[in-house]
């Protein structure tokens, strides 16, 4: 038996911050001793490295095959987890192009293979074939650009032209006229989900586990204690670079900023209808402003 879907990460808190890549090789090993002694082998040649940040020195990985033999692993920019592809940027560039892909062919099936839709039905067959592409994981990978931000919203403005009726009107009134918010309001919709369901334990997360680079926990609830704002309220955290974007720098700051009332909801559903009062005057539920 093989097994081939096994991940480690090398910023152990345990370890220094010059031992990661000994104490990855360390892992490895351990992984190894037990892989035959469970009579589980791994195949080195499946198995790869991918280097994360500017400093990374790139070290080299080895793990031993079935015959006892060590062999060097291959390092990669980019690799599939959970159906995101993860690159080491960190960026999801690659993963947004390749969803955006998906979806127009999609989306060109539909059109070669209905010569006339009505909204009932491109609503049914959009939401249903073509949106899940591009909201997958989201929390993931949310677009931190302008032009990738752009790159996702083309498709819904490229689909919301199959309709006849209403091809002829800009797209901030297709939506209204669809009852289709945009694709950025659903995903910051989808965090806000997601912050809910953290703050009230509905998910299994460790939000004290402190990052041993940068030493701050993934959620600290905030220092304020005044009675402004809500209970679940979160510390806001001062982020560069590519964190700016991560989805605690991203999502605290809207998070802060809703009603008591929403965020005490007793169920998701409960939370999801409140937000969508809340919500109803968001600026980016039906306008979206391209680029080019």
């Amino acid at each position: 038996m093989i097994v081939h879907c096994e991940k480690i990460y090398a910023a152990n808190y345990e370890c220094g911050n010059d031992n990661h890549s000994t104490c990855l090789q360390a892992d490895l090993d351990i992984l190894h001793m037990w892989s035959f002694r469970m009579q589980m082998k791994f195949h080195p040649d499946k198995c790869k490295v991918m280097h994360l940040g500017r400093g990374n020195q790139g070290h080299k990985y080895n793990l031993a095959d079935e015959k006892g033999e060590v062999h060097i692993l291959k390092s990669t920019r980019e690799e599939k987890d959970l159906g995101v592809l993860i690159d080491d940027k960190l960026n999801f560039s690659t993963h947004m192009q390749t969803q955006v892909t998906k979806a127009n062919r999609v989306l060109g099936v539909i059109k070669h293979t209905f010569k006339y839709l009505d909204m009932d039905t491109f609503l049914l067959l959009y939401k249903s074939l073509v949106r899940p592409h591009l909201e997958y994981a989201t929390v993931i990978w949310s677009p931190k650009t302008k032009r990738d931000c752009d790159l996702v919203e083309r498709v819904q403005r490229r689909a919301t032209r199959v309709v006849e009726s209403i091809s002829h009107l800009p797209y901030s009134e297709r939506l209204k006229a669809l009852q289709l918010p945009t694709l950025l309001f659903r995903r910051q919709r989808a965090d806000m989900i997601m912050m809910y369901k953290i703050a009230h334990g509905l998910v299994s997360l460790r939000t004290d586990s402190h990052c041993n680079i940068c030493d701050r926990a993934m959620f600290t609830p905030s220092y304020a204690k005044n009675t402004r704002g809500h209970p679940y309220k979160y510390q806001i955290q001062d982020a560069r670079g590519p964190r700016t974007n991560f989805f605690p720098s991203r999502c605290t700051p809207t998070w802060n900023g809703l009603s008591a009332r929403t965020v005490s909801s007793s169920t998701v559903n409960t939370f999801k209808g409140r937000l969508k009062e809340e919500w109803k005057h968001h600026p980016f539920q039906y306008q979206y402003t391209f680029s080019y």
